[in-house]
């Protein structure tokens, strides 16, 4: 595969992307045996797009995509679009509504990667802000988990996570950190206002330098004997528990 290429796996991760992003399908391989039977309605909206359609045995099919859980449906595409921070916060100041961005702090598994981009979407994230430094990058792990959520959320990679959190607090958005040691609950932080969550890597957490610059830094209270949950589970408490003050 080239640098420039991911492939998708799983018949909604496929018609996911056949149908938001046309233009980035590039081809599609087809286990032999599903091409006159369940994806065949998905072979004639890849052909009637002019994407390449290939039919092959299951070894091949296996030996291309080595994650496995491909129902025999795989798909070369183009990356995801995405876009500067400046441009992010110009459009949220046209847009007028109360902004709600998540910020990955040098997330390093690109499963859990995938999964915060797929519980953004679901909670009506503006956009997703990481780092391009030491963290995983968007490859077919990440495009794996998130599914359709890969170019359902809005992109936003940068250098530096402590001055893109610069950058979005001069917004006048509100930036709470994730971490154990919070001084408050996050059920205590009102995300009716302008908001941004900082969660961190899956190992340190918050870095120095992002705690510093974090408005609040805010725990999940846990009530069982494990001390704090997986950085994907949080990030879905989280980010849910701001949709619903919103709503």
């Amino acid at each position: 595969m080239a640098d420039s290429s991911l492939l998708v796996g799983g018949f909604h991760a496929v018609w996911s992307s056949l149908n938001a992003v046309p233009q980035k399908c590039v081809e599609l391989w087809v286990r032999r045996g599903l091409e006159s039977d369940s994806a065949s309605d998905l072979i004639d909206v890849a052909r009637a797009i002019g994407v390449s359609v290939q039919v092959v045995s299951a070894n091949a099919i296996d030996q291309l995509y080595e994650m496995g859980n491909h129902q025999g449906i795989v798909l070369k595409r183009k990356f995801p679009t995405t876009v500067r921070l400046k441009t992010l916060l110009e459009n949220l100041t046209a847009k007028k509504d109360t902004p709600l961005i998540l910020i990955l702090d040098n997330l390093q598994d690109p499963q859990n990667f995938g999964a915060c981009l797929r519980v953004a979407d679901g909670a009506g994230v503006d956009g997703v802000v990481f780092s391009t430094n030491k963290s995983a990058r968007i490859g077919n792990t990440v495009a794996r988990v998130a599914s359709g959520a890969l170019d359902a959320i809005t992109l936003v990679p940068v250098p530096n996570i402590a001055m893109a959190i610069r950058q979005i607090c001069a917004a006048n958005i509100w930036v709470t950190g994730a971490c154990d040691d919070g001084d408050t609950s996050f059920y205590d932080i009102d995300f009716t206002l302008g908001t941004a969550i900082v969660v961190g890597n899956e190992g340190e957490g918050l870095r120095k330098l992002t705690r510093a610059r974090c408005d609040h830094l805010a725990a999940i209270p846990m009530h069982g004997e494990v001390s704090s949950l997986n950085v994907a589970c949080a990030t879905s408490v989280i980010l849910f528990e701001a949709l619903r003050q919103r709503r």
